[in-house]
């Protein structure tokens, strides 16, 4: 059994890590300079985030699961 799809699910979750380190980063030297951190364009930006991050968690994962019951995976058992 290939361990591939789960590495590029798991590689997607670390991207997703990197590009919130990188604009945390940003938003520390905007909030530094005095723009402040409320408003609408921020909260409009971290539902933006968060629910980017809940569709890849959720349609990731079933794109990994489908991924192992296809048939190059059910020679090996599969997952179901």
């Amino acid at each position: 059994m290939s361990f591939i799809p789960a590495m590029k699910y798991i590689i997607g979750i670390g991207f997703f890590g990197f590009i919130y380190w990188i604009l945390n980063g940003i938003m520390d030297e905007f909030i530094a300079a005095g723009v402040s951190e409320t408003g609408l364009a921020y909260e409009l930006a971290l539902y933006l985030w968060a629910g980017v991050l809940i569709v890849y968690l959720i349609f990731g994962g079933y794109w990994v699961i489908r991924t192992y019951n296809e048939d190059q995976y059910m020679r090996d058992g599969g997952m179901m």
